[in-house]
């Protein structure tokens, strides 16, 4: 967020103007954005309801990211537009604390959905003849539970030294906590998801490219066919998810440097300059966006029940699936 990305420096020297970080025209665009989020989130929520064949439990996962993902547009955004025009006023300095509280909820639950996603794709592709034993309903309920409650853990804590009467303030007892706790949340909610996604990811990618290997060896030619569909299916799962894993990546790393920048002084890290951190704080709202697109329209499920849900659709992807059939007997 804007408002906490300002240097210690600047807020301990000049006060804030009346009108705070707000800027019209890109808060404008905030605005607009979460009104997209809000509308793509919900129409994935409204597929996997609607549709029995999405209720799987790879989509359970989805559903539960897509949940937190309209979390940001239908509080997340506003609350940070408000905070952005309002922090000037000490009033209102509450409000500043709860925008980020919310803020940090969603950034931590994002990246564990992220990790367990992840985590079942390996599973899928590591263990295929034990996947079923090993990913059952009932451990995904755990796991998205365990989700939410750390993300609620990790937003509540930073609660416990701030000052509800003055959101900018610069005292020693909540610099201390406020950099241990952001130290503490770049390794556990940032680097070690990270890591870990990043050795699923290479594995999963090897064990991918040696079974392609092996079926370019069979003399089965239907075999072949159907082996290598099922394995480029599942080469463009992987890639999905990687690409969400990407963006996150790229996005979220500033706001932690910006968060450390705030704690420290200017020479610990190099400053970044005001233009990137409006992008990168722009990026960071539109991975709510990107996610549900990814999996929405590149992810074949989700694409062809959204298709039959479409009149004006149906009818042709019916057609095109009939004739597909056709051509393969």
């Amino acid at each position: 967020m804007k408002s906490n990305n300002s240097t210690p420096e600047e807020n301990s020297k000049d006060p804030l103007p009346h009108n705070g970080y707000f800027d019209a025209s890109y808060d404008s665009c905030l605005i607009s954005l979460s009104v997209l989020i809000i509308a793509i989130n919900v129409l994935v929520l409204v597929l996997f309801v609607k549709r029995r064949p999405l209720r799987t439990k790879t989509n359970l996962l989805l559903v539960s990211l897509s949940v937190s993902d309209l979390m940001m547009g239908l509080i997340g955004i506003p609350m940070n537009t408000a905070c952005n025009a309002l922090v000037g006023y000490k009033n209102f300095s509450g409000l500043c604390i709860t925008s980020a509280a919310v803020y940090r909820f969603i950034a931590v639950s994002t990246i564990f959905h992220i990790l367990i996603i992840t985590g079942e794709r390996y599973v899928s592709v590591i263990y295929p003849f034990r996947y079923m034993l090993i990913v059952t309903k009932r451990r995904i309920v755990i796991l998205v539970s365990s989700v939410w409650l750390l993300s609620l853990f990790m937003a509540l804590i930073q609660l416990a030294w701030q000052e509800f009467d003055h959101f900018t303030s610069r005292n020693p007892t909540k610099l201390r906590w406020g950099l241990i706790y952001n130290i503490v949340g770049i390794v556990v909610c940032l680097l070690v998801p990270l890591v870990l996604m990043l050795f699923f990811y290479v594995r999963m990618f090897k064990v991918i490219h040696h079974q392609a290997k092996q079926i370019r060896k069979l003399n089965n030619i239907q075999e072949s066919h159907g082996s290598r569909k099922h394995l480029v299916a599942e080469k463009r799962a992987i890639t999905i998810f990687a690409l969400m894993l990407s963006i996150f990546t790229c996005c979220w790393s500033t706001w932690y440097i910006g968060l450390l920048q705030d704690y420290l002084s200017k020479d610990v890290f190099y400053a970044i300059p005001s233009v990137w951190l409006l992008v990168f704080d722009f990026l960071r709202f539109s991975t709510s966006l990107i996610n549900p697109m990814l999996y929405t329209f590149l992810k074949q499920d989700f694409r062809r029940e959204l298709y039959l849900m479409i009149p004006c659709f149906k009818k042709k992807y019916e057609r095109a699936e009939h004739f597909t059939m056709e051509s393969i007997v």
